[in-house]
């Protein structure tokens, strides 16, 4: 269980005062985010500020990001066209599956994506690595786990309703791909992966650790993206289980908290990853690493570090990307699945190996700042 404290049977008045904590504590701004490939809109939060494609190089000869690899993990090799999308479930029990298609497979690796506090309905915030990953030749499962500020939990002060909707969403997606082994690709439940931003870090590391008592499949590999459950009921991170102890050891694992994001926040110096990695004591290390996404301005436009590097909307809900979406977020999941399920590119998401902390080169040949990588915590903006 979750170290959970707040009231149990709050007032109305108790209610308004929570929902606006919430609202502040988590940063919230609900914007309507532009429709995917697929059709769907949604409601982007806790959106990043900066994030553009990669542009040449001005008459000023500024310098540009680096553009996405052709290869690779985190590369543009994909393997399928396009892909298809299907949502089921209602309320804060719906979901989305996302199948490779052009070709589409009869079977395919999943991965399991959860957004962050705030995102009530579609997929916005995570458009552009939910595409990446399908088109890479994974299904992709994608729980809508919310549909308010304090629906289906109140942030930290009851993280056990969200919980419990993210898991049921994922039991929902599974059994609409295996009620058609004709039509639907087949998830390959040997090989699962979950990725978790925000407070959506906090419930996937704790459906992770419960994986068995809830029915779900083991995890692989997993990657959280500035995990926080908001700090309403204190530092370090109370939403979290207080141990970790059933994420099987053989898990490979990247904890990421952005310097400009939840650590460099006041007071929250022993939260996020420097939470989380503490309780992993029993993961060998090299199978898992702490690690911290820097600015860099050195070319335009520049990379920001801040709360959501991973996530592909901005503040006017249009669908962004960076160099270090494909240089980090991307690449580094893309390595964990490939290190879990093959044991091959492990040095893209394991150690502190050149290929882990690089993300690329400014179109003037200097290098993007690089990934810091820890063993022990504290990280430290």
């Amino acid at each position: 269980m979750g170290r959970l404290s707040g009231p149990g049977a709050p007032s109305r008045r108790a209610y308004v005062r929570a929902a606006a904590a919430v609202v502040a504590a988590l940063g919230l701004v609900a914007v309507t985010a532009v429709p995917s490939s697929a059709g769907q809109a949604g409601q982007a939060g806790q959106a990043r500020p900066v994030a553009s494609t990669a542009a040449a190089s001005s008459a000023l000869d500024v310098a540009a990001q680096p553009t996405q690899p052709t290869s690779g993990p985190g590369g543009s090799d994909y393997a399928h066209g396009s892909f298809t999308v299907a949502s089921g479930g209602s309320g804060n029990n719906a979901w989305y599956v996302f199948q490779p298609a052009s070709p589409r497979p009869a079977s395919a690796p999943v991965v399991i994506m959860l957004h962050g506090y705030g995102e009530f309905s579609g997929y916005g915030t995570m458009s552009g690595f939910i595409q990446h990953e399908v088109r890479k030749g994974n299904v992709v499962v994608y729980p809508r786990w919310q549909t308010s500020i304090v629906s289906p939990c109140w942030g930290s002060f009851n993280i056990e309703p969200c919980v419990t909707s993210a898991r049921t969403g994922i039991q929902g997606a599974l059994t609409y791909l295996q009620a058609d082994t004709v039509n639907r690709t087949q998830p390959q439940l040997d090989k699962v992966s979950y990725f978790g931003f925000s407070f959506g870090g906090i419930v996937t590391a704790n459906l992770a650790n419960r994986h068995v008592a809830l029915g779900l499949p083991v995890p692989k590999a997993i990657l959280l993206d500035d995990p926080h459950d908001g700090g309403l009921t204190g530092a370090g991170e109370p939403a979290l289980d207080d141990s970790l102890a059933g994420i099987p050891s053989t898990t490979l694992i990247n904890c990421h908290s952005s310097s400009q994001g939840v650590l460099s926040e006041s007071g929250k110096s022993t939260s996020s990853c420097n939470a989380v990695y503490p309780l992993l004591g029993h993961v060998p290390q090299g199978n898992k690493d702490l690690v911290m996404i820097r600015p860099d301005a050195h070319g335009t436009p520049a990379l920001g570090a801040g709360h959501g590097v991973c996530s592909t909307a901005d503040l006017n809900g249009v669908a962004q990307l960076d160099a270090y979406d494909w240089n980090f977020c991307w690449k580094v999941f893309d390595a964990l699945q490939s290190s879990a399920y093959f044991g091959t590119n492990s040095q893209y998401a394991l150690g502190n190996t050149p290929e882990h902390r690089s993300n690329g080169l400014w179109s003037d040949g200097v290098a993007v700042v690089e990934l810091t990588i820890q063993e022990a915590a504290p990280l430290v903006p």
